[in-house]
């Protein structure tokens, strides 16, 4: 049998000895070796495992690192862009350039890729959500995106980011108001149309009419129906049963009825809401208020987040949207004191691109002298910048349009009878533009161009009227008219023995003409004073205005020289001598302090005005700036005026400047003595003491300047007087005439290439007759005239439009200016007619008064009236009705139509109104151009890139 050997561990001590013993530690030692090398084996791995994951851990770090990099870059990107976006409005592609360059501070070990890549083209979208929930806007799409690499590890890491920048145009709103909104117990009032206030709504109905509010109504401030903002109370059975209608979600009409408001004012309990504004009434919250607008679904809100535009952003009186620029190369009034303008004193960016005045189209201007005209303050005497308008003309003054060359020859300027001692008269006609990288208006002066065209009214030449070499088309291109021959009318009274006009029935129409001489026997050159005592003076042409500063030229002698025409009145053969005479116009708002017709009759009598109400006017006739936007007069202006010589050939139509169409601004400054833009007359409750709805500019001084800007309310004004001569006050308009059709073009096949028209005034603007319609299809129910039954409807002639200015005032198809001076105290003998409008409109307004003011300007106090009368009116409107269809923006306070609203003996009685907000605004190709927006960016979270 086979025995097995035991194990060295098995043998007796007492057998091992020897050489054995030996053996036994060799093989001791080779155990021992091995274990070593496994020992080793471990440590080795364990130390390599280590290695490893301290680079594993090390890369982790660095990456975290470079993504918290990437992430400030991205923060350091998004904050640049949002900061250009508020800066710029609408970044360049050189702006975007910038951006990308831009690296967070604090990491010096990292560098830096960004790009912004705009991702869609601008579209039309319904906002959601928020503050702007419901708005159109006009939203671009962007997305960032940053890359940062770790320089010592080339680690790389990329973030992105996407948003949203919108333009949310203000003329989508029915009406929007900066201020405090007050409708208070108007007639029947139904208007769609969002309504937003940046203040408090203030909105009471009438029991006999209701108010109907077909969209959305917000408020930034407090919603108020208990009580009217001056603390009048309401009237028992008259506007304390509710009757205020808004639609819910569903277009169901809910109604508001009185107490239930976002306040109480009467019977209201807890803390004052209004304890900040003494001015108004003392009202607490409602605190039923939740539950009572719940049945609006929304759509009837308060304290929302208050719809800010760039201006006001900037803390900036919005009236600046309408004074003209201070850009380097202009004058303008700072602190006080007119100087030129510096790069440390120019408008800030946001400022310049948001003014009318620096949008693409053209720019008229009016000054006392050549350095007040925009980019004339260093011009060297005798280069061309603008033109005199009283220059020397013979011995007489006036300036002489250029002619074209079809030989069209427009009568000269009489200015004589605009001449004040001591000022000089100057216009500056400029064509606009404004590319996205520009930070100064590009203009190019086009005065002696448009003036070839004519200043001049035509004269109404007619069988009972003819006029020696006077052409069959004279002065029938006009666009800029600074006087006429003829004021349509009745017979205007004289003045004692003076006689400032006389009256013919010319052709059927009872014509207003000045008339110089009479008993003409031939017809000199030289003028009628050679010839006197043959001829015999029918008109004394005294200095314009008691107190005014009648210049050296002024005379009877300097304007027979040459602006005589010899005229044959009804068939007499060439025996009067008559003269061009400034447009004048009576506005009964601006000229009295209140509305008491028997204290107006008293002081005036009849046969003067007061000069406070006089409005020199320019008129701008529409029809004729659209010939030349359409391209009639190409070929055939000057071709050696100073743009002529430049461009080596003569101005057409497509030199002007359009984005969208054209915009037209206007500024006339002559008689505004510290030019600010601003007349200062503050004192419209005239008692020498400052009210707090008296001080419109905020200055804390009641301005008032009766030595240079200024005549006081009791000043008076002969009549004739007054509708023919010019004065030295800061009392200036314009006025858009033969305007039912206006400069554009609907492109129905590509509505992009749609082409609009703006008018922005830095004075009042007065809108005459049909403006942007010529007809309505009249509503016979209660609800307004939709606005698709305007005419012309979605066709060529359908033009998105705008009037905006310091006041705008609309006057019927039957206004006459002659009324306006032979009937200045009762509205009576100012009859309105039925007349459409369609526009969108920006003005001005008062400030409605407290109660604690006892000055009662009209029947209703100190309340500016409301948004019902916004749109300022002169005339009798009874038994006529006016058709409205646009937006009813206010941003500001008026600075120069600042009379307070007066109703209604003298100023004027209300029209029927049927008054519709303008739907096709809400369409972005069917805006009217310089539309303000308001800007808003809106930012997603960022995410790590994958790709």
């Amino acid at each position: 049998m086979k025995t097995r050997r035991k194990t060295l561990a098995e043998l007796p001590t007492k057998e091992i000895s020897g050489s054995k013993r030996d053996g036994q530690r060799g093989a001791a030692l080779v155990v021992a070796l091995m274990v070593l090398v496994l020992l080793m084996g471990f440590v080795a791995l364990a130390i390599s495992k280590t290695s490893t994951e301290t680079i594993i851990t090390n890369n982790d770090i660095s990456e975290s690192q470079t993504y918290a990099a990437s992430e400030a870059a991205l923060e350091n990107t998004t904050r640049d862009f949002a900061d250009l976006f508020e800066t710029k409005l609408v970044p360049s592609d050189q702006d975007v350039s910038n951006v990308k360059l831009g690296v967070p501070a604090g990491f010096a070990d990292y560098s830096f890729l960004n790009d912004i890549t705009k991702t869609n083209a601008s579209r039309s979208i319904v906002m959601t959500g928020g503050n702007y929930g419901g708005l159109t806007a006009i939203r671009d799409s962007w997305e960032i995106r940053t890359f940062a690499t770790n320089m010592a590890t080339d680690v790389k890491v990329e973030v992105k980011r996407r948003f949203y920048s919108d333009r949310i145009p203000i003329f989508q709103f029915g009406a929007f108001f900066e201020d405090d909104l007050e409708l208070n117990r108007p007639p029947l009032f139904s208007f769609g149309g969002r309504i937003h206030s940046n203040g408090n709504l203030f909105i009471t109905a009438s029991s006999r009419y209701g108010i109907y509010l077909n969209s959305k109504v917000t408020a930034a401030g407090e919603i108020v129906n208990d009580i009217w903002k001056p603390g009048t109370a309401l009237l028992a059975g008259e506007d304390d049963k509710g009757k205020v209608f808004v639609n819910d979600a569903s277009s169901n009409s809910q109604e508001l009825l009185t107490g239930q408001a976002s306040v109480k004012c009467v019977g209201g309990s807890g803390p004052n809401v209004f304890a900040s504004n003494p001015n108004l009434p003392p009202c607490s919250k409602n605190p039923d208020w939740n539950t009572q607008k719940a049945k609006f679904q929304g759509n009837l809100e308060s304290n929302v987040a208050p719809l800010n535009l760039p201006l006001a952003k900037l803390n900036l009186d919005m009236v600046n949207l309408f004074k003209r620029g201070k850009n380097v190369g202009d004058l303008a009034n700072i602190g006080g004191t007119v100087s030129a303008v510096t790069s440390a004193t120019q408008d800030q960016l946001v400022t310049t691109k948001e003014r009318f005045a620096n949008k693409a189209g053209l720019r008229v201007s009016l000054s006392d002298s050549q350095k007040k005209l925009p980019g004339c303050a260093s011009v060297v005497v005798g280069q061309p910048c603008g033109v005199r308008l009283d220059g020397a003309l013979g011995t007489s003054i006036g300036y002489k349009p250029l002619p074209m060359t079809d030989a069209y020859q427009a009568t000269s300027l009489n200015a004589t009878r605009m001449a004040v001692s001591g000022r000089e008269i100057w216009i500056k006609i400029e064509t606009v533009s404004f590319g996205i990288s520009d930070t100064a208006p590009q203009t190019k002066d086009i005065t002696q161009d448009i003036l070839s065209l004519g200043i001049t009214e035509r004269a109404p030449i007619s069988a009972d009227l003819a006029i020696s070499g006077y052409s069959a088309n004279a002065d029938s291109r006009s666009i800029i008219k600074l006087q006429r021959f003829a004021m349509p009318g009745p017979n205007i009274p004289d003045s004692g023995t003076t006689s400032y006009t006389t009256n013919y029935s010319l052709n059927g129409i009872s014509q207003n003409l000045v008339v110089r001489y009479k008993d003409v026997t031939s017809n000199p050159t030289s003028g009628c004073l050679t010839m006197i005592p043959v001829c015999t003076p029918q008109d004394v042409f005294a200095s314009p205005y008691p107190n005014a500063k009648a210049g050296s030229n002024a005379t009877s002698a300097n304007e027979d020289a040459a602006h005589l025409k010899w005229a044959d009145i009804k068939g007499s053969g060439y025996k009067f001598a008559i003269v061009p005479f400034p447009i004048n116009l009576y506005d009964a708002r601006e000229g009295r302090p209140n509305d008491v017709v028997s204290e107006a009759n008293s002081a005036f009598g009849t046969t003067n005005v007061p000069a406070a109400g006089v409005m020199s006017l320019v008129d701008i006739d529409v029809a004729n700036l659209r010939r030349f936007l359409n391209g009639d007069f190409n070929g055939t202006l000057p071709t050696t005026t100073p743009f002529a010589v430049a461009k080596g050939s003569s101005l057409r139509n497509t030199d002007v400047p359009e984005v969208a169409g054209w915009v037209l601004s206007f500024s006339d400054r002559r008689g505004d003595y510290d030019f600010d833009g601003e007349y200062d007359m503050e004192d419209i409750f005239p008692d020498g003491v400052l009210q707090f709805n008296e001080d419109i500019n905020q200055n804390g001084i009641l301005d008032t300047d009766y030595l240079n800007e200024a005549p006081q309310y009791s000043q008076a004004i002969p009549r004739g007087q007054a509708a023919t001569a010019d004065h030295s006050y800061y009392r200036r308009g314009v006025r858009l005439i033969n305007g039912s059709v206006v400069p554009g073009k609907y492109d129905t096949a590509v509505p992009e290439n749609t082409k609009g028209f703006t008018v922005a005034s830095e004075n009042g603007a007065y809108v005459k007759g049909n403006y942007n319609a010529t007809g309505a299809g009249i509503s016979t129910t209660s609800a307004p005239t939709a606005p698709e039954n305007y005419i012309p409807n979605n066709t060529a002639n359908h033009i998105p439009a705008a009037v905006t200015g310091d006041a705008v005032t609309i006057l019927s198809n039957s206004w006459t200016d002659a009324n306006s001076f032979v009937s200045p105290f009762s509205s009576a003998g100012r009859k309105a007619s039925d007349t459409i409008v369609r526009f969108a409109m920006i003005a001005g307004d008062p400030v409605t008064g407290s109660n604690s003011i006892s000055y009662q300007p009209s029947n209703f106090g100190q309340l500016n009236l409301g948004i019902h009368n916004f749109k300022k009116l002169l005339e009798s409107w009874s038994g006529a009705r006016l058709n409205y269809s646009g937006s009813l923006i206010n941003l500001f306070n008026s600075r120069n139509s600042n009379g307070f609203t007066k109703c209604c003996n003298m100023v004027y009685v209300p029209p029927t109104r049927d008054w519709t907000f303008d739907t096709t605004f809400l369409d972005a190709n069917r805006l009217p151009p310089g539309t303000p927006y308001i800007y808003s960016i809106s930012f997603t979270g960022f995410e790590r890139a994958t790709d």
